[in-house]
């Protein structure tokens, strides 16, 4: 049956990958951290109480990788990412007029001397709807260096182009059973909505390298609606997270480094 809804936020699902998933440490480094952010270690997240001008509560818990905030390699990337999400979400908070929370949990996925690190944040944007966003960073732990999506790519290689077609297959099981429940290859849960390019895929600003698989995050953060606006459909919106991709690294293998698989 084809679902029809003039604005339809699908639910995220929450891949279960190889990795270590925090629940944060309660590590000296992790406490500091929270003390710069202005917030209260709690042994496992930095916490605050926002209360806006109308009273309303924003309990905010930030999980804090105490043992990425201080290595020079990861350092310079997830502390400003954490900062900014305390502080935005303090801010927010102060203009809520209803009761409302955010909370960011994170994992961790290696790949020889690859590593990434995936954020998950959870929150409310209007006191009711829970929202999904997903940033991550990947790093060559040996090289001391941040990696993009064209790093682990042979030289040459257009990640963005030559990732949709070999994991075509993949990326069509994967729309196929997004939430909420729909007939296959309906829209807005087909291949040419989810390109790259577009704006449902979050232009794979989302990925983790595990010991096997890329995994793609799509989108990144919540869509209002599809770009451009397909006037003959029903509008959609998509929450962050909601189409996860498992791309085994075999079948990327024609176009991966040697160091990662590649042939």
């Amino acid at each position: 049956m084809r679902v029809n809804r003039t604005m339809a936020v699908a639910a995220v699902a929450i891949a279960v990958g190889v990795g270590v998933t925090t629940a944060p440490a309660a590590s000296a480094s992790a406490q500091s951290f929270c003390g710069e952010l202005g917030g209260d270690w709690d042994g496992q997240y930095c916490r605050t109480l926002v209360e806006s001008e109308r009273k309303a509560t924003r309990d905010i818990k930030v999980a804090i990788p105490g043992d990425l905030i201080d290595n020079p390699t990861t350092s310079s990337a997830i502390r400003p990412y954490l900062r900014d999400l305390f502080t935005n979400w303090r801010a927010k908070g102060a203009t809520m007029v209803q009761d409302s929370w955010g909370t960011e949990n994170y994992q961790v996925f290696q790949h020889g001397p690859a590593m990434s690190v995936v954020f998950h944040e959870e929150y409310n944007s209007s006191g009711v709807e829970l929202m999904n966003g997903f940033r991550s960073f990947t790093f060559d732990m040996a090289s001391g260096r941040q990696l993009q999506l064209a790093d682990i790519t042979k030289p040459g290689v257009d990640p963005l182009v030559e990732i949709p077609i070999l994991a075509a297959p993949m990326i069509t099981e994967a729309l196929d059973r997004a939430a909420p429940p729909h007939d296959p290859g309906t829209y807005p849960f087909t291949l040419d909505r989810w390109t790259p390019d577009k704006v449902f895929s979050g232009g794979y600003k989302a990925w983790a390298l595990t010991p096997d698989e890329l995994i793609l995050y799509m989108p990144d953060y919540p869509v209002a609606h599809d770009s451009p606006i397909q006037y003959e459909e029903w509008q959609w919106s998509m929450n962050g997270g909601v189409v996860q991709v498992h791309i085994p690294l075999a079948v990327l293998s024609p176009i991966l480094r040697p160091a990662l698989g590649g042939t």
